[in-house]
C-alpha cells in the first residue's frame, strides 16, 4: 500500500444524540481543516446515560466520561474495505481513545485526512474504551500488525453490579451514518454508537390467589441466572438447579462487520448460577416478626409490582440468539431463572412469633425476549401453586429521560418564533441536539427562515419541520450555516435542517 499523504485536514470528533438529550451516542469525525481539533460528547448522569450501572465503585461507575471511547481506523488508500480488509492492519488509528478533561474531549497524536482524491479510511467505534479485559472488552487485532476487521470480545462482569452498557458502530451504518470507505470531504463524517447487548429489570407481584395480610407475608430473598453446573450460593452444594441446555452466555464475540453477536467463535456458556442479590434492595424485615431475621423485599397486595433490583440497575446481556434480524430467547431452556421467597405468617403464640415456609421458584424467561439493542421488564407473579413470569418491552431510551423540545407552528412567522424559542432551549440544554417544530395549517409556498435566532445551535444540530397537513411548500431559505434534507414538500411529511 502507498504511503499515506496528508493534508491540513484535521480528524475532529464531537458525541451528538440523534433523538433528544439521552439515547444513543452519535460520534463525529470533523475534516474540516479551519478549526482546531476538539471533542465533546453529550452524555447526562450516569442512569441516563450512554455506559449505565449501579455501581458507586464499578470501574465504569461515571460512565464515558470516566472511561472514553475508542477508535479503530484503517487506512486503504484507492481500495474499497471490502476489497482491502483482509489484508489491511489498523494503521490509521489503533484502539484510539477519546478522552474527557477539564470539560474537552481530546486525543493525541491528531490525525489528518489523506488528501489524495478517492483515497479512503474506515473507521470502527466502541465504548466505554478499554484497554484491558477489566470492563470485559478484549479487542481483535491485539496488535497494530494483526490484519483485517476488528472483532470485541466480551465478558460479563463477575459482579452484576459492574455490568457494562456495551455500545458500538457496525460496517452496515449507511448514509450520514456510514462509517466504511469514507473520503476527504467538507461534511462530517457520524459515528452513531448503537446498544449491542439486551437490558433486563424485573419485578414481582402476588397473584389473586395469594393475598398478603396484617399476618401473613411473602417475602422475595433472592435471585438467579442459572448456568449449566449446579450449585448453591457458595458454589460447594447442589441446592441450585442446572440448566444444560443453557443460552445464558458469560462471554461471546461482537462483529463489526454487520453489527451482530458471532457463531463462530462459539460464545461461552455461563457454568455457575449467576447470583443478583448484590443488586437487589434487599432489607431487615424485622418490624414484621422480631425474630425473623432474613433480608428480603416483601410484595404488597396482589397486583401491585416491585421492583427486584436496586433502583437505576438493570442486567445487560448477551443475546441467547443473534442475526441480522434479533431473534433473542427462542426455547424454554435458553435462559432460566430462579426466585426465592418467604411465606411467613405473624403468630404470637409460637415461640418465634411466627411460622415461615420457603420456596424457590424455577422460570424460563419467554420466548422472543432478550433480543439485542431491546430493553425488557420481567414480571415474576407469585402464587400458591407456581410462579410465572411475563414480559414487557420497554423503550430503552424512554427509561433514560429522553427530552426532546418542540414547538408548534401555523405559517412561516411562527416557524420562525419557533425556531427562536428552540434556540433559547438549546442554550439551557447544551446536550440536546435535535429538535421538532410541529407544523399544521394550509400551504406554507416559499418559506423564508433567514432571519430566524439560530446562535445557540452548534454543528450537527437538527430541526425537524413536521407538517401534519399538506403544506405545498415550493421553496425553503434557510438561515447562514443551514441546510434541509428537501426544499419542497407537497404532501404530508418532514423537512430536517441540519446545523452545518
Amino acid at each position: 500500500m502507498k504511503s499515506m499523504k496528508k493534508s491540513l485536514l484535521h480528524v475532529a470528533f464531537a458525541a451528538l444524540l440523534l433523538v433528544g438529550c439521552a439515547q444513543n451516542e452519535i460520534t463525529d469525525i470533523s475534516p474540516d481543516a479551519a478549526p482546531p481539533v476538539g471533542f465533546k460528547v453529550f452524555t447526562d448522569a450516569q442512569t441516563r446515560g450512554l455506559i449505565t450501572n449501579g455501581g458507586a465503585s464499578s470501574v465504569n461507575a461515571t460512565g464515558i466520561q470516566s472511561t472514553g471511547f475508542g477508535v479503530f481506523a484503517y487506512y486503504t488508500g484507492q481500495s474499497t474495505w471490502a476489497s482491502a480488509a483482509a489484508n489491511t492492519a489498523p494503521n490509521f488509528m489503533y484502539n484510539q481513545k477519546v478522552a474527557y478533561s477539564a470539560s474537552e474531549w481530546g486525543y493525541t497524536p491528531v490525525k489528518y485526512w489523506p488528501n489524495t482524491e478517492g483515497d479512503k479510511i474506515s473507521f470502527f467505534a466502541y465504548a466505554p474504551h478499554s484497554t484491558t479485559t477489566k470492563s470485559g472488552i478484549d479487542i481483535t487485532p491485539t496488535t497494530t500488525s494483526t490484519k483485517g476487521a476488528p472483532t470485541m470480545r466480551f465478558t460479563l462482569q463477575t459482579a452484576p453490579a459492574d455490568m457494562v452498557d456495551l455500545v458500538a458502530t457496525n460496517a452496515t451504518q449507511t448514509g450520514d451514518d456510514k462509517t466504511i470507505d469514507v473520503e476527504k470531504k467538507t461534511s462530517k463524517v457520524s459515528f452513531k454508537l448503537k446498544h449491542v447487548l439486551t437490558r433486563a429489570s424485573f419485578k414481582a407481584k402476588l397473584d389473586a390467589s395469594l393475598t398478603a395480610t396484617a399476618q401473613t407475608h411473602v417475602i422475595v430473598t433472592g435471585m438467579r441466572i442459572l448456568g449449566t453446573e449446579k450449585r448453591d450460593a457458595t458454589n460447594t452444594g447442589n441446592s441450585v438447579a442446572a440448566n444444560a441446555a443453557s443460552k445464558f452466555y458469560s462471554a461471546a464475540t461482537y462483529q463489526w462487520s454487520d453489527g451482530t453477536w458471532a457463531s463462530v467463535p462459539a460464545p461461552t456458556v455461563q457454568a455457575a448460577p449467576y447470583e443478583l442479590k448484590a443488586i437487589m434492595p434487599l432489607a431487615s424485615k424485622t418490624d414484621i416478626s422480631a425474630k425473623y431475621t432474613t433480608q428480603g423485599i416483601e410484595l404488597p397486595q396482589a397486583g401491585t409490582e416491585i421492583a427486584l433490583l436496586n433502583t437505576n440497575q438493570y442486567l445487560f446481556l448477551i443475546p441467547p440468539h443473534d442475526a441480522t434480524t434479533p431473534t433473542g430467547i427462542t426455547a424454554p431452556t435458553d435462559v432460566r431463572m430462579q426466585i426465592d421467597y418467604d411465606i411467613l405468617t405473624v403468630d404470637a403464640s409460637l415461640a418465634e412469633g411466627h411460622s415461615v415456609t420457603s420456596a424457590t421458584a424455577t422460570v424460563s424467561l419467554p420466548n422472543g425476549t432478550l433480543k439485542r439493542a431491546s430493553a425488557y421488564n420481567f414480571t415474576f407473579t407469585v402464587g400458591l401453586e407456581k410462579v410465572q413470569v411475563s414480559a414487557s418491552v420497554e423503550d430503552w431510551a424512554t427509561e433514560t429521560g429522553v427530552y426532546v423540545p418542540s414547538a408548534d407552528a401555523t405559517n412561516v412567522a411562527t416557524i420562525i418564533t419557533a425556531i427562536g424559542t428552540l434556540n433559547t432551549a438549546k442554550g439551557n440544554d447544551k446536550n440536546c441536539n435535535y429538535f421538532v417544530i410541529n407544523c399544521t395549517g394550509g400551504s406554507y409556498g416559499s418559506i423564508n427562515l433567514a432571519s430566524a435566532t439560530v446562535t445557540n445551535f452548534k454543528s450537527g444540530d437538527r430541526i425537524e419541520l413536521n407538517f401534519t397537513s399538506a403544506p405545498g411548500i415550493s421553496g425553503i431559505t434557510l438561515p447562514t450555516g443551514w441546510k434541509a434534507d428537501k426544499t419542497t414538500l407537497s404532501v404530508v411529511g418532514k423537512i430536517i435542517l441540519k446545523k452545518d
